[in-house]
């Protein structure tokens, strides 16, 4: 009589197990967006955009079409 062989995991049906760095890292990233969103909706992060960077600077806006004409010398 012969013996039976053993099962490989993909003959038993069963699926292998995530790798433990690989659920670390997602729940380090489900965080860290969650964490984002709570800034974002809570406005602790503060204001973004440009107007944080010019810290009360009066300068007139220049629009982007008068400045790029008129660094090549051509009127609008």
């Amino acid at each position: 009589m012969t013996e039976p062989t053993p099962l490989s995991d993909a003959d038993r049906g069963t699926p292998t197990r995530m790798p433990r760095w690989v659920r670390v890292a997602a729940i380090v990233v489900g965080l860290l967006i969650l964490l984002f969103v709570v800034l974002q909706l809570t406005g602790i992060g503060g204001e973004h955009g440009p107007g944080r960077h010019m810290s009360g600077s009066t300068a007139p806006a220049v629009p982007l079409l008068a400045a790029s004409s008129s660094a090549i010398g051509t009127a609008v």
